[in-house]
């Protein structure tokens, strides 16, 4: 027994230790705890502010369903101000947009869908708002605008998509020869299969025929 501490002596270590680390220890504990009850703070206003704007945006659905295209603003620019963070403030302005559109207000739509283009929030919605704000610009004639719009590196699966509206600019614009080339991309692209293939068959067979060598020389 002589190799152990005694008990006094096992007691004089312990409080030598605790003398020395004991400020540590404590303050590591204290430290801990803030840290728990910070991430749970933030968690709760996590939650809450989805809630917020998850309700904010039934209320611009519910306002877009009837037709009040004034209170749907309101509201769509309130998540927009307070929930820019959230996804619903462009959600918002998706309904927003395809409630002026349906009510022939074009140019507060086309804003409406800017704002969706411009963030950064959700790559897949940006390249949805493009597509409809191109959408936008071919029904106010504006083709170099709606042209321009579909310019993205990669338009992923919507590049069928972006294929088939390039190809409605273009008959627009009567050029037919465009028209061909971007509607045969659109059926035979990978992602094909979110267009209507039978709607852009249609659309192909009813360009009139060209001559290539005639369209090569006018070009």
């Amino acid at each position: 027994m002589d190799d152990l501490l005694s008990e006094k002596e096992q007691i004089e270590e312990i409080r030598k230790w605790w003398k020395e680390n004991g400020a540590w220890v404590v303050g590591g504990l204290v430290l801990g705890l803030s840290l728990l009850v910070g991430w749970n703070s933030w968690q709760s206003h996590v939650r809450t502010t989805a809630e917020q704007a998850s309700s904010l945006f039934e209320q611009v659905r519910v306002q877009a369903m009837v037709g009040n295209a004034d209170a749907a603003s309101e509201l769509t620019g309130k998540l927009r101000n307070e929930f820019a963070s959230t996804p619903y403030a462009e959600e918002a302005s998706l309904v927003l947009a395809k409630l002026l559109v349906e009510q022939g207000s074009l140019e507060p739509a086309a804003e409406a869908l800017q704002f969706v283009v411009a963030s950064k929030e959700d790559s897949q919605m940006a390249l949805v708002a493009r597509m409809r704000l191109a959408q936008v610009r071919l029904q106010q004639g504006d083709f170099d605008a709606a042209v321009d719009i579909l310019q993205v590196e990669d338009a992923g699966a919507f590049s069928a998509r972006y294929s088939e509206l390039r190809g409605d600019i273009a008959v627009a614009r009567g050029d037919w020869a465009t028209a061909r080339s971007e509607y045969e991309t659109a059926l035979s692209d990978l992602g094909a299969g979110l267009v209507n293939r039978e709607l852009v068959e249609i659309k192909l067979n009813d360009l009139p025929q060209v001559d290539l060598s005639e369209a090569e020389a006018e070009s």
